[in-house]
């Protein structure tokens, strides 16, 4: 046993390190010269788990036009030093929203970002912006109903203009080849789908600590992070509810072409007076599954289970299959009564890159089916939200999606296109038929005459379906790819057809300097009105 611990201590403390340490920022536009390199056959990535550490990009081999120079050459001279790198981030972006009331719409916002090697093991990292925007009604309207803008923080302001702002950071610690120790402010994305049913970048970012550890095959991550319930507190940080949650995702490649990953999250709040906690140190270890431990307890914590397998087809394509449970009773499923119990989400996809043996194209297709009171819970405290924003996929439950999406790059010419198609259902009747995942459980309809909520008949699309068709394609030229910024233009269609109720159709065209350091979620629906 002593011989054990002396292994242990060596190979945390003494592991020769010379990677570069630290994360790339989640942002696809960053990540795309080497998303193709790390997807190909044969390759021991593990591509589920963003954001990508940067050790493993390294050796990776990519396209000569993946390392392009900025346009303002002083800005590579700072984000090529070797120990400090940093640079500005900006954004100026004008334009029209066709047929609304106020037509002109703009984006502007200033940041910067630092990375600083402290040692050969140790890694800094912080970025931040601010912004003032105008929005196109939809996003206006979800900004006004939910009080925060879809990703960016608290929106300030009684409009037509809102100022809002995010920043992240980190201390990442890389004692040996096995671990990785990081403590920071941010967002994190589990699952190989662009949308994600396990943990996504959707809502703003959080304070968090992760533990990764890799050995073998196998990348094994444990997140633990402190989130916020922002209902009534008039945008007061200190007014905010805090809640806290636990993340397990285990990503095992069991060849060279099939990966298999496991998922598992709780989420409980610190202000129940009947469990007065605040972080629970059960949920500490590193090893155990949830449900056991909550189940120990006898606590009413929100705990969720996923299961996701990708297969990498041919050289360059690779077939991804995702599940997410709250609840499962294979009876009821069996049934197909529409049991509220019945919660669970799918996700089937495939993208593939030199699409056509086109350099450089990326091709993505996607479904994802969320079935009614998905995500919710019967506290509304512990729902899958921070922030005002689901923590998986920005719609919500009760829905189902197909998506497309195409990348092409050529030098520092970049177009992106992205489609969806969604029919969701609405609550009406001041009951929730699973739509809204800011309403208890128990607020849905009446069964009998002493008002028993009803536990049958939820049915995807109830009670009034809604369509949701929204495009958008960006073309851009990089001016600095070290802080991903680009001049484009950008076309965003959106159409919103209720069953019975009236559409609504955005047409927004822009213009200017776009920021790409940080992925943005611009199909957004108002599913909910926050007090």
């Amino acid at each position: 046993m002593r011989g054990l611990v002396v292994v242990l201590v060596w190979c945390v403390c003494w592991s020769p390190i010379s990677a570069q340490q630290g994360y790339l920022p989640l942002s696809r536009t960053l990540e795309a010269p080497y998303a193709e390199a790390m997807h190909r056959y044969k390759t021991s990535r593990h591509t589920g788990i963003r954001p990508y550490l940067r050790r493993d990009l390294e050796g990776l081999e990519l396209r000569d036009t993946s390392a392009l120079p900025s346009l303002l050459p002083v800005l590579d001279q700072w984000a090529g030093g070797a120990r400090l790198r940093g640079g500005p981030l900006a954004e100026a972006e004008f334009g029209a929203s066709v047929g609304e009331d106020d037509v002109v719409k703009y984006r502007t916002g200033a940041g910067a970002w630092l990375d600083w090697d402290l040692h050969e093991k140790l890694a800094f990292h912080v970025d931040g912006m601010v912004w003032n925007e105008r929005f196109p009604d939809y996003l206006d309207t979800l900004v006004r109903a939910t009080q925060v803008t879809p990703g960016e923080g608290y929106a300030f302001g009684d409009g037509p203009s809102f100022t809002h702002y995010d920043w992240n950071a980190y201390l990442n610690w890389h004692p040996s080849k096995y671990f990785d120790l990081t403590l920071g402010r941010g967002r994190h994305h589990f699952g190989e789908g662009y949308r994600s049913l396990f943990l996504s970048d959707n809502a703003y970012s959080y304070p968090y600590f992760k533990i990764t550890t890799t050995f073998w095959h196998v990348r094994y991550v444990n997140l633990f992070t402190m989130m916020n319930d922002i209902r009534g507190a008039d945008g007061v940080a200190g007014d905010f509810g805090r809640k806290f949650s636990s993340f397990h995702y285990l990503s095992w490649n069991a060849s060279k072409r099939f990966n298999f990953a496991v998922f598992e999250g709780i989420v409980w709040q610190d202000n129940d007076p009947d469990y007065p906690r605040g972080f629970d140190i059960n949920y500490l270890s590193p090893v155990v599954l949830y449900r056991p431990v909550e189940f120990a307890q006898g606590s009413p914590d929100n705990a969720l289970l996923g299961f996701g397998m990708n297969v990498k087809l041919a050289k360059r394509n690779t077939l991804y299959i995702n599940v997410m449970l709250d609840e499962l009773v294979l009876r009821e499923v069996r049934e197909g009564d529409g049991w509220v119990g019945n919660k669970q989400a799918v996700q089937a996809g495939v993208v593939a890159y030199e699409a056509f043996q086109v350099p450089e194209l990326t091709l993505r297709a996607e479904v994802n089916y969320v079935r009614p009171f998905m995500y919710t819970h019967s506290d509304t405290r512990q729902n899958y939200s921070h922030h005002g924003q689901p923590l998986a996929h920005p719609y919500g439950s009760n829905f189902v999606e197909a998506l497309a999406v195409g990348d092409w790059r050529k030098g520092r010419w970049q177009v992106h296109e992205r489609f969806s198609y969604a029919v969701m259902g609405q609550d009406t009747g001041g009951y929730s038929w699973g739509n809204n995942i800011f309403l208890p459980e128990s607020a849905r309809p009446p069964r009998d005459s002493e008002g028993r909520p009803q536990n049958f008949g939820y049915y995807h699309g109830d009670v009034l379906p809604k369509t949701i068709l929204a495009n958008e394609l960006r073309a851009g030229y990089v001016v600095d790819p070290h802080g991903a910024l680009l001049l484009e233009a950008g076309w965003q269609f959106r159409a919103a057809l209720p069953d019975g109720g009236e559409d609504l159709i955005t047409n927004y065209l822009r213009v200017g300097l776009s920021c790409r350091f940080r992925d943005r979620h611009p199909d957004q629906e108002v599913r909910y009105v926050l007090p």
